[in-house]
């Protein structure tokens, strides 16, 4: 078992990752990626010498995943598309009282339950960038990307790069629950060992939001708070202020109560590399530090501090 102890900046520094590594999340964007090209290979939407706006919206009003496959195509996110029909709405193109956006599977099973919608959407996605009455609505940036005319005869490889680029979101968001499941794996193996629980969820305790609380957020000894980053952000400076804030909380009970409750940073990736002023912070502002490589010091810090009563 690890020693439970502070490590030093030095030893933070030395053991992070850049980029956590994980063949499952891989298989599971690869498989994405997959049924994208299956969809456009079996209908060959992109390559046709001529796109024809009534196989388009017939195309999207037979295969769910046709949109999908047309907004990367042409390199539009699915937040911009939905706002755009939010445009069309609020300008009646689209007939009806515009009172809240409508999500993506509304669109979708809009466009396979209504013909006149679907090609109203093929029209878009196809020539929208041709419509001078959107001109003065949408920035040309975006109306450039409804060009689906000119995206024809793409190689099956040229798709396989858009369709992974526009996956990056979901790609990083699940990374950043893998790393959560990769700490909760490690609490339910000192919870089968040890019988200690943990929870997370709003403390009333503290007044914030824990990722992980030992043994429970009602009463909780050790608490962990994570952040996995491979790119920087402007969050991540908040990030670093939040978990100090609960730090300072923790201190405030344990010296008002002579309590002995434990505040752990869980802090990896290149991102934090990159605003080493950020991470020397959260290794300083804690009572441990863990990243992935010391992720299994947290038995020795729950044997810790934990009273005897939860364990069982």
């Amino acid at each position: 078992m690890i020693e439970a102890r502070k490590i030093s900046f030095q030893e933070a520094w030395d053991s992070s990752v850049v980029f956590f590594v994980d063949e499952e999340l891989e298989r599971e964007i690869e498989a994405k990626v997959e049924a994208l090209l299956e969809t456009a290979e079996n209908h060959r939407v992109s390559e046709t010498a001529e796109i024809n706006v009534a196989d388009i919206a017939d195309f999207l009003g037979q295969k769910y995943n046709a949109l999908d496959v047309i907004l990367k195509d042409v390199g539009l996110s699915e937040e911009k598309f939905k706002r755009i029909i939010s445009l069309l709405r609020k300008l009646g193109r689209i007939p009806g009282d515009f009172n809240r956006e409508w999500g993506i599977d509304r669109v979708k099973n809009k466009i396979a339950r209504e013909p006149g919608f679907a090609r109203m959407v093929a029209e878009l996605l196809v020539d929208g960038k041709r419509d001078e009455g959107l001109e003065q609505y949408i920035p040309r940036y975006y109306l450039d990307m409804l060009n689906y005319r000119e995206i024809k005869g793409s190689s099956q490889a040229a798709r396989r790069i858009r369709y992974k680029q526009s996956l990056a979101g979901t790609y990083g968001g699940r990374k950043g629950h893998r790393i959560e499941d990769t700490i909760r794996q490690k609490l339910e193996e000192i919870k089968d060992k040890h019988g200690v629980e943990y929870g997370k969820g709003r403390s009333r305790r503290f007044e914030t939001d824990l990722d992980f609380a030992v043994p429970n957020i009602n009463d909780p000894w050790v608490i962990i708070m994570s952040s996995f980053q491979e790119t920087t952000s402007s969050g991540q400076t908040t990030k670093a202020k939040d978990m100090r804030s609960a730090y300072d909380q923790v201190r405030h009970q344990n010296s008002r109560y002579g309590e002995n409750r434990a505040f752990v940073n869980f802090a990896d990736g290149g991102g934090w590399l990159a605003r080493k002023r950020d991470l020397e912070r959260l290794v300083e502002q804690c009572h441990y530090f863990i990243n992935l490589q010391y992720l299994d010091m947290l038995e020795a810090i729950v044997l810790k501090h934990v009273p005897e009563r939860y364990f069982t």
